[in-house]
């Protein structure tokens, strides 16, 4: 089942339009459900993980690809640059990430992004 996980992304009618015209299904997630786990939030497992009060996400969101072959996820990525729509917080549903929250999420992504500018 392919579907997108929208976390508190700005232009989120941007990303629904380029979705829409590739035959993904969208799920914009309220901020209510941010304590739900990934797996959850995709319709695959239920569950809450504990939320640590300390934790933000990024200003630009976060996009978690479920169930997307590397075709259609080089297709959406492809159509998302064109329209000049810039998630740089991106990540696809595992089996290991789906038991995390979003903020997990979002401080794992970070993470990785500050070892990638440390290099």
């Amino acid at each position: 089942m392919e579907k997108l996980l929208l976390i508190a992304i700005p232009d989120t009618a941007g990303v629904e339009q380029i979705a829409g015209k590739l035959r993904l299904r969208t799920v914009t997630v309220a901020p209510e459900n941010y304590g739900k786990s990934l797996g959850s939030l995709a319709g695959y497992a239920a569950g809450t993980v504990p939320v640590s009060a300390e934790t933000t996400l990024p200003e630009t969101g976060l996009l978690v690809m479920c169930g997307l072959k590397n075709s259609r996820m080089d297709k959406l990525l492809a159509a998302l640059r064109t329209a000049g729509i810039r998630i740089p917080h991106k990540a696809v549903l595992t089996p290991t990430n789906q038991n995390w929250n979003v903020y997990q999420l979002a401080q794992e992504l970070e993470r990785e992004r500050q070892a990638m500018e440390n290099r």
